[in-house]
């Protein structure tokens, strides 16, 4: 990971699981009941289950679909929320993260992605980071499978909560 400002680079301070069962965040909470409702008895919803028109229009901007590919694993950037552009300075829908060479944004779910893929369950995240700027964050992230076939996971789904904690 590249941690330069004059490569326009956020830096990673810390990141760590969280309990998924104590999620208090209301938006991350209701994008949660949805993947559950959705999937039924499987253990993922299929992407055509999963539609972002059921969500509250506020909570989209900070959401991000991807085709997982490979192996070996890269992810095509399918959907790319207008907050997670203004966040990370990138506009990514349409890209694949590692055939591209995307820097300074993404890094954390090159960590945490095959961690849910190999779990086949969601995944609670907390980082703290520092951007190109100097502003320290804390950004939420849940992270849920879909599967095309109820077997594999074909894409993963992603909504965040950004906080400010200096600066």
């Amino acid at each position: 990971m590249q941690t330069s400002k004059e490569n326009q680079v956020d830096q990673l301070l810390e990141t760590h699981r969280l309990n998924i069962d104590e999620l208090e965040l209301p938006d991350l909470s209701f994008v949660w009941d949805h993947w559950n409702q959705v999937r039924g008895s499987g253990f993922a919803p299929t992407l055509r289950n999963f539609r972002l028109e059921s969500l509250p229009v506020h909570i989209i901007p900070r959401m991000v679909i991807v085709d997982f590919l490979g192996p070996p694993l890269d992810y095509f950037y399918r959907f790319f929320g207008s907050e997670m552009v203004r966040q990370s300075g990138l506009e990514l829908t349409g890209k694949r993260y590692f055939a591209d060479g995307v820097k300074g944004f993404g890094f954390v779910n090159a960590e945490w992605f095959p961690v849910m893929i190999k779990q086949r369950y969601p995944l609670l995240t907390e980082t703290h980071w520092r951007t190109i700027h100097g502003v320290g964050r804390v950004t939420t992230t849940l992270r849920l499978p879909i599967s095309n076939d109820g077997e594999s996971i074909d894409h993963g789904v992603t909504v965040n909560h950004f906080q400010n904690i200096d600066g």
